[in-house]
């Protein structure tokens, strides 16, 4: 009875508690109430950010963006500004004065002072604070990124936080050992303050890297010039780049001195955001959200009141908050035991969960509908947009063309079909952008629509693919040279005249095709024969193209199930490349042969352009990665005994665009390098001028990615396509490949001979080897060398062989010296 007593009286409150109880929660809610801004009586509060100068505001941009958003949400968007003293060293007399007045116009003399938050931002921000006279009232400072070591002392002193980037120095510094290469040679350091490079040397001694930081530690305002034309000889005679880790802000003075540097060939690590502006290769650097809300975390840490209510109990006065709370556990305490719980209230919970378990189901059931439903409209606006005319050309697409064909041939109607394949375009939209090919591609729809006048039936396929459609008994081929005749006037885009030449296939029904689909693979295939016959007119559909055909959608289902078996079916080969002045082994190429019993040996040139047409080619490149590394890791990183050590050559393996369409392939190459203990130092990636049509801007980041992790990128076939100098200048190529046609005329022609030299210079200018392929005679290899063409490769150096072969030549010690790679 007694237990039940006091349930009743937990269950059944008293008015007067009850009062109690509510008079507590009004406390309670005053209480966040006065934590909102705007309902306090005292003076508003205010923020300021100090900044050196406009060079420090670039440079801490994206921090100062959070930082200023996160101090408005506290004190309100009119209560925060942004001061900029204007100088990088201590400012002058002038400037301090302004900032008092600015202080004294914030505080006047007599008022209630409001409360102040200061953020000093660098070593100058915090000697003019420290200038202030007086100083300034309700304040709280916090510094961000003070170097001196006077000034550390000062804060300490005086209880001034202080985030500091020496972490991110020390990280950014152990990083950059680890992530260059080894042959890249020792790391100098190039410092402004001396504790912090003692600091760094003491992080890099106890991590046990010495051997990869230099005793070469250089104040940047006066280096020792003897200790750098020593660092500078070393790697000049051991053929390593000059780099060093840059321990130093973003001042004026610095800025003028790094570029000086980098001038004069020094490549440098770093720790700041703003130095990736001017050459630096990489670092650790602070993410700006979470370092604006350290910053405001040790700014508010101190605040009496707060200034914003994120939570209830959080950032409301807990001596309010607390006591109410306690208040009434207290009083509720002297009645009821709260371990004590009736079997009544055990089965209510049952309910509860019971009833969370339905309501679950019920919310999944309902998210499944609405999802099959929005899948249902998702697909019915599909439909609606493929019926819909192309939205930059305003011609039909696919699905209506197809309509219209179906139309003409159940009717029985003679049709014929013009397949314009514009693959300019493609280049247009990969130097000039989007909206510059939209612009050529509205002025190829216009000139068909004056070309057929009316007769005929135009359509847009895809970007670069156009198609016309015309019936009646008209000459085929006489509309089709009429159509090439109209793309020999160039077409202007903003005033640049471009020549836009189509590759134009054609193909009549029913005699090549019953279908719409039939009908235009036929005229795809007879376009695809343009290039196959080395010309630019226009093609008829022929009957052996579908032999052609046959034999490609055979090799692709051929390739498909080669390719879902676990052996490699491909037989690896490796061409070796040699140092033309020395005649020595640097690396080799790999490439594939395909035998196959049924159809015979099948050669690379045919094969790989149809696993790029179906879609194989990625999960071909990785079974090709797979099988070159797995036999790297058993004959080459521990070859056996007597046989010369191939660690130090570099392997080139051959690399479709389509990767770069897939940001993940560099985890999957990491990994798979880390499973077969491979260094990513010893591949090289070898992509083709195709990479132009590619987006430029997805393709540098996977390229800088692929290069930060070590892997050296070769630019092959170069000059035989499309290639802009942009490309070599933008993109972080080592190497470049001279393609053949050069090599093959170097001995009878003298421009070829001047064309080669000039490539030679200036890949040498931009940091690149360059690759000489298919060199065949003596005289073109002594031609080669003598225009300082470094590394070749061809049938009189060492024709394409079976794996093992090679490893016979890597025992000859004789044939091969061991050297590094020059990348």
């Amino acid at each position: 009875m007694a237990t039940k007593g006091r349930w009743r009286l937990a269950m059944t409150i008293e008015p007067r508690r009850l009062a109690r109880m509510a008079m507590a929660s009004c406390l309670m809610f005053v209480a966040c109430w006065q934590a909102v801004p705007g309902q306090a009586a005292e003076p508003p509060a205010n923020a300021m950010i100090v900044v050196p100068s406009q060079l420090a505001l670039q440079s801490d941009a994206p921090l100062l963006a959070d930082l200023r958003e996160r101090l408005a949400s506290r004190v309100g968007e009119a209560n925060v500004t942004l001061e900029i003293l204007g100088d990088d060293r201590f400012p002058t007399s002038t400037m301090l004065h302004r900032w008092r007045e600015t202080m004294a116009h914030r505080q006047p003399v007599g008022s209630e002072a409001s409360e102040e938050y200061v953020v000093l931002m660098h070593d100058a921000a915090v000697r003019a604070y420290r200038g202030l006279e007086p100083p300034m009232k309700n304040a709280h400072a916090v510094a961000y990124g003070v170097r001196d070591s006077a000034l550390r002392e000062w804060l300490k002193d005086n209880r001034i936080p202080h985030v500091a980037l020496d972490t991110y120095a020390e990280r950014s510094l152990h990083w950059a050992l680890g992530a260059r290469r080894a042959e890249a040679g020792p790391l100098a350091l190039w410092y402004v303050d001396d504790a912090r490079r003692d600091t760094l040397v003491a992080s890099v001694r106890r991590q046990g890297e010495t051997a990869s930081l230099s005793d070469t530690w250089l104040p940047l305002a006066g280096p020792d010039q003897d200790a750098v034309a020593q660092f500078t000889a070393r790697r000049q005679q051991q053929g390593q780049p000059r780099q060093a880790f840059l321990s130093a802000p973003v001042t004026r003075v610095n800025l003028r001195r790094v570029q000086a540097l980098a001038a004069e060939g020094w490549q440098f690590w770093c720790y700041q955001r703003e130095w990736l502006r001017h050459g630096c290769l990489g670092g650790i650097f602070p993410e700006p959200d979470a370092m604006a809300g350290a910053l405001e975390s040790q700014l508010f840490s101190s605040a009496a009141t707060p200034l914003s209510l994120e939570g209830l109990f959080a950032s409301s006065p807990p001596s309010v908050l607390y006591s109410a709370r306690e208040w009434i556990r207290g009083d509720a305490r002297n009645d009821v035991s709260w371990l004590e719980v009736p079997e009544s209230v055990i089965a209510q919970r049952h309910w509860r969960w019971l009833a969370f378990g339905l309501a679950a189901g019920a919310l999944l059931i309902g998210g499944l509908i609405g999802w099959l439903a929005w899948r249902r409209e998702a697909l019915r606006q599909r439909r609606r947009l493929a019926m819909r005319n192309d939205q930059v050309t305003d011609l039909p697409g696919r699905f209506l063309l197809e309509r219209r064909l179906q139309n003409f041939m159940e009717d029985a109607y003679a049709v014929s079909l013009y397949y314009l394949a514009f693959d300019s375009l493609r280049h247009l939209r990969a130097q000039f952008g989007v909206e510059y090919a939209n612009v050529a591609a509205q002025c190829v729809a216009e000139r068909l629509r004056g070309t057929c006048g009316g007769v005929c039936y135009p359509a847009r396929l895809s970007d670069d693919v156009f198609v016309v459609m015309a019936s009646g008994a008209q000459d085929p081929m006489a509309l089709a040279q009429r159509y090439q005749e109209d793309f020999d006037t160039p077409i202007e885009v903003h005033g640049v005249p471009h020549r836009l030449e189509p590759r134009i296939g054609v193909a009549i029904s029913p005699e090549h095709g019953k279908t719409p689909t039939a009908l235009l693979q036929a005229a795809q295939d007879a376009a695809d024969q343009v290039l196959a016959s080395a010309g630019t007119e226009p093609q008829f559909f022929q009957l052996d193209m579908l032999k052609t055909a046959e034999r490609r959608r055979i090799l692709a289902e051929t390739l498909a199930d080669a390719l879902e078996e676990e052996s490699p079916f491909f037989e690896l080969y490796l061409q070796p490349q040699y140092r033309l002045a020395k005649r020595e082994l640097v690396g080799a190429e790999a490439l594939i042969r395909w035998h196959h019993p049924a159809l015979g040996t099948i050669s690379p040139g045919e094969f790989i352009p149809v696993a790029e047409a179906s879609h194989q080619i990625v999960p071909l490149d990785e079974k090709v990665f797979d099988a070159m590394l797995a036999w790297l890791s058993h004959n080459i990183m521990w070859p056996k005994e007597g046989m010369a050590n191939g660690r130090s050559l570099v392997w080139a393996i051959n690399l479709s665009i389509r990767h770069f369409d897939d940001m993940r392939f560099t985890d999957w190459l990491l990994a798979r390098c880390k499973k077969y203990g491979i260094a990513p130092q010893s591949i090289e990636l070898e992509v083709t001028e195709h990479v132009a049509t590619q987006d430029l801007g997805q393709v540098r980041q996977v390229m800088r990615t692929l290069r930060l992790h070590g892997f050296g990128l070769v630019l092959d076939d170069f000059g035989a396509g499309y290639t802009s100098l942009r490309f070599l200048k933008e993109l972080p190529f080592t190497k470049v490949k001279l393609d053949k046609v050069y090599v093959d005329s170097i001995a009878d022609d003298e421009r070829s001979q001047l064309l080669v030299k000039g490539i030679t210079d200036l890949a040498r200018g931009l940091g690149l080897t360059v690759v000489a392929e298919g060199i065949e005679t003596q005289e073109q290899l002594d031609i080669l060398r003598g225009l300082g063409c470094p590394i070749g490769q061809g049938y009189l150096l060492g024709r394409p062989g079976p794996v093992d072969d090679f490893l016979y030549r890597l025992a000859d010690k004789r044939a091969v010296t061991m050297v590094s790679s020059s990348r």
